[in-house]
């Protein structure tokens, strides 16, 4: 395994000589040389020049069929010419205003349309603001401070987002009643004690902390599918089991949409596992690639926003920000979700993401490989395991290691099979073809028989 690694790196660092050469430089200017800690990795990231379609071209020359699309937030692809003649007529006219516009109600039709929850909104810059402004909404509702989050989940890089994010076993204590762990240093010692760790796909967790701390809890944080363990989907009746528990102890189910909004479905995860949350926190796919987020709910939850001076009996929920609501994301959103995300988009982004899936398990089959397939939407993972990841703590069966030597393989080969960890998923977007579907597999076969000699 360790000579297969080295060997994919060798031959990554031969393919992309610039990116090393820019990674050293901006070592100099920048923390690891990146903006997010996230993005760098060994030995160093692909640096990019440019996107369009389904393809990133790097520095070193060298062009990739792109499944990881920044995180998944490009279902769209990248530069769709539609969105691209809307961001340029936008910038003519104004990319930031701090004033209400049209725009705000031709970003938010659609999110109102789309999700049965939401009847009124608000707009942000990121996920993490839009989880953070949605579990304050909560406790403002609710005047309990106590959020009920999923060990492993991932919900942004706020202080309580860095709670239990995979954090490493031996310090997290049994999985029936596990320890809260800081991942950052700089996070206040008090804010894991208001963060109760439950066990995705495991109501019972949830139903016990609910019963020993239902008076304090204000709500229940979740993905609909867990997405920072691959793509784990929800068993059984977990979902509508959360929703009875929500109206059972008067808590507010809030599902973290970020990664999974319009991608499984038009409404996301609610639609797509046919549960609807009090509030979702929206971000990525929603802009097409311009940063933007938002937030919403039932009207009562959101009419406790302070700057609500519609409702005399709002007791404040502050939301603020200079950015928010600015008109280039919000032409974004209302292009995205209005003119592009169509129903036969949807259509094609499933056919291909079934197509892709197919082709990993046949090639899987081939060359005898322990592994399988999921996939939901235009989303999907490959784990190299035949055991089920059906909650945190059976991420122990992945072998990470392998995993890296299967990302860059694919990366030699010229596909971004999805973003670097073997905790991510692929994405399909509306800009992929068959043709990039079978390109895809191809080099995944190619690559299979290397896989499979180091674990024979």
């Amino acid at each position: 395994m360790a000579a297969l690694l080295a060997a994919e790196r060798e031959r990554y660092r031969d393919r992309t000589p610039n990116s090393e050469r820019l990674a050293d430089s901006l070592r100099s200017f920048v923390p690891a040389g990146v903006c997010s800690t996230y993005r760098a990795y060994e030995p160093y990231p692909i640096h990019a020049d440019r996107a369009e379609g389904a393809t990133l071209y790097d520095i070193d020359g060298e062009s990739y069929l792109d499944f990881a699309l920044n995180n998944g937030t490009q279902l769209v692809g990248h530069a769709h010419p539609r969105l691209s003649e809307a961001a340029k007529v936008q910038i003519d006219q104004g990319t930031l205003y701090t004033r209400p516009s049209e725009l705000l109600e031709f970003a938010a039709r659609p999110l109102i349309d789309r999700w049965e929850a939401i009847e009124r909104v608000r707009f942000t810059n990121s996920g993490t603001e839009s989880v953070m402004h949605a579990t304050r909404l909560a406790r403002a509702y609710t005047g309990r401070e106590k959020i009920v989050r999923m060990e492993g989940a991932y919900h942004g890089a706020h202080d309580p987002g860095l709670v239990s994010k995979m954090p490493p076993v031996d310090r997290a204590g049994p999985a029936d009643d596990p320890r809260p762990v800081k991942e950052s240093q700089g996070v206040p010692d008090g804010v894991p004690e208001n963060m109760l760790l439950a066990q995705y796909n495991d109501a019972e967790s949830v139903e016990r902390l609910l019963r020993e701390h239902g008076s304090e809890i204000a709500g229940i944080l979740v993905e609909p599918a867990c997405l920072n363990l691959g793509l784990v989907e929800p068993e059984g009746d977990f979902l509508f089991r959360l929703r009875e528990l929500a109206d059972e102890y008067d808590v507010v189910l809030i599902f973290d949409e970020v990664k999974t909004g319009v991608k499984l479905a038009p409404g996301g995860g609610a639609e797509y596992y046919g549960v609807q949350p009090d509030l979702v926190a929206l971000a990525k796919a929603i802009g097409g690639g311009y940063p933007v987020g938002a937030f919403g709910g039932r009207r009562e939850l959101m009419s406790l926003i302070a700057d609500d001076l519609e409702d005399e009996t709002a007791s404040g929920a502050a939301h603020y920000g200079t950015y928010n609501g600015n008109p280039l994301a919000l032409r974004a959103v209302g292009v995205t979700l209005g003119e592009i995300l169509t129903t036969e988009a949807y259509d094609h982004v499933t056919t291909l993401a079934e197509r892709l899936a197919d082709g990993y398990r046949d090639v899987i089959d081939d060359a005898g490989l322990e592994g399988h397939v999921v996939t939901a939407g235009s989303q999907g993972m490959v784990y190299f395991t035949d055991k089920r990841i059906r909650t945190f703590r059976d991420w122990g069966a992945i072998d990470e290691e392998f995993h890296e030597a299967y990302w860059l393989g694919m990366v030699n080969r010229n596909v971004l099979p999805h973003p670097h960890d073997a905790s991510q998923q692929w994405t399909v977007s509306v800009q992929h073809t068959a043709a990039d579907i079978d390109t895809h597999v191809t080099a995944f076969a190619d690559l299979a028989s290397d896989l499979a000699a180091v674990r024979q």
